[in-house]
């Protein structure tokens, strides 16, 4: 029987105040045990973020930048000078746009960091035979450590370390993969496999707001007050995952990750330090409604009844502003041009949502009929 225990601190953090959170990171950070002893002085480190689309960071769409400096001056007070922030977003992006809106522009100016456009790939073999391309320039980094936005998903429950993996797949190759596993339980697993090719050797998690509702883009901001930390990923997306009101068996990315070996789960192997467990407790965030929902449905089946009850993406003419990065980015060319306006054909979309995550401007959003309060 294995009796290895992991440390995952949670620390409450009420505000991303620059001073404020600075404390909290490296409270958080040395509660967690501190960060692996391959991460010494001289290493060169990439810090990986969630930055999804260019949106700025009071939508809870993206890490904050403020939870980014704390770590970067902790980084710094142990002589780790070497430091670059990058991430692949959902579909194609203007990087300075994506940068100067999401706050990293002046972050890494302020701090005299790097940034990192993921735009080269190498590949790499998962499941025996499945090949991916990912970042090239990841072999160039002796330590990454992610630094996820704690949300909803509305094809994995929640998003968070384990997830946040998928960002090393650069730009439209994510989407083909969408479209090679379209359900929520087949790309659950696909990335459950890949977090072990591309496993973090530190997580930080930005949980002082996160996000309820239709994640990863759509939902709304709410006030939660936690960073948390740990050297397992898996452990600490079991934790936050408490946040909703889930228990980590309920999110099938966490549940095979840890059924692979890739990280732990079981609360009696997670020690919990910091100051912040009773208030993830008490917490009660809105899940995505229909990712649940979504679960219930039998593998098999996924696609007819997604298709029959209409549940299928929706696109908000008087909020699009015909940008044409939804067409661009689905993978099934399901969605069309029509008199000025985009359209979905619903026999043709999978339910992937890269549409969803790819509009900067929220236009598009799942119907959902009274037939899926059946599935409750």
């Amino acid at each position: 029987m294995n009796t290895q225990k992991t440390i995952v601190s949670a620390l409450y953090c009420d505000n991303y105040n620059p001073a404020t959170v600075i404390d909290k990171v490296k409270k958080a950070i040395t509660a967690s045990g501190g960060l692996p002893k391959k991460i010494k002085p001289g290493t060169k480190v990439l810090i990986n973020p969630n930055l999804l689309t260019a949106k700025s960071p009071e939508n809870a769409v993206t890490t904050h930048p403020s939870v980014i400096k704390g770590l970067i001056h902790y980084l710094k007070s142990v002589n780790i000078t070497d430091i670059t922030i990058g991430d692949s977003p959902a579909g194609s992006h203007d990087w300075k746009k994506l940068w100067d809106i999401t706050g990293m522009s002046d972050l890494a100016r302020t701090e005299n960091v790097q940034l990192l456009a993921f735009e080269n790939t190498k590949t790499v073999t998962i499941d025996n035979d499945l090949v991916i391309p990912v970042l090239k320039e990841i072999d160039d980094f002796d330590a990454v450590i992610s630094v996820p936005k704690l949300k909803t998903h509305l094809l994995t429950k929640i998003t968070g370390a384990v997830k946040n993996t998928y960002g090393m797949i650069p730009g439209k190759a994510k989407t083909h993969f969408h479209g090679t596993h379209p359900s929520p339980r087949k790309m659950s697993k696909f990335i459950a496999k890949l977090y072990d090719t591309l496993k973090p050797d530190f997580v930080l998690m930005d949980a002082v707001e996160s996000m309820e509702g239709e994640g990863p883009n759509t939902g709304k901001p709410v006030q939660t007050g936690i960073i948390l930390a740990g050297k397992d990923g898996v452990a600490v997306d079991a934790a936050a995952c408490s946040v909703y009101g889930y228990k980590p068996e309920d999110i099938l990315i966490i549940k095979e990750a840890a059924k692979a070996g890739f990280g732990i789960i079981d609360s009696d192997r997670i020690e919990k330090t910091g100051d912040a467990w009773h208030t993830i407790k008490a917490l009660k965030a809105k899940k995505a409604f229909l990712s649940d929902v979504f679960y219930k449905i039998p593998e098999k089946l996924f696609f007819i009844v997604s298709y029959i009850t209409s549940c299928r993406p929706k696109i908000d003419s008087k909020k699009c502003v015909k940008c044409g990065k939804c067409m661009e980015e689905c993978s099934q060319s399901a969605i069309y041009k029509k008199n000025n306006k985009y359209k979905v054909k619903n026999k043709k979309c999978i339910l992937c949502m890269c549409c969803i995550e790819t509009c900067p401007f929220k236009a598009i959003k799942l119907k959902r009929s009274w037939i899926w309060d059946l599935f409750i």
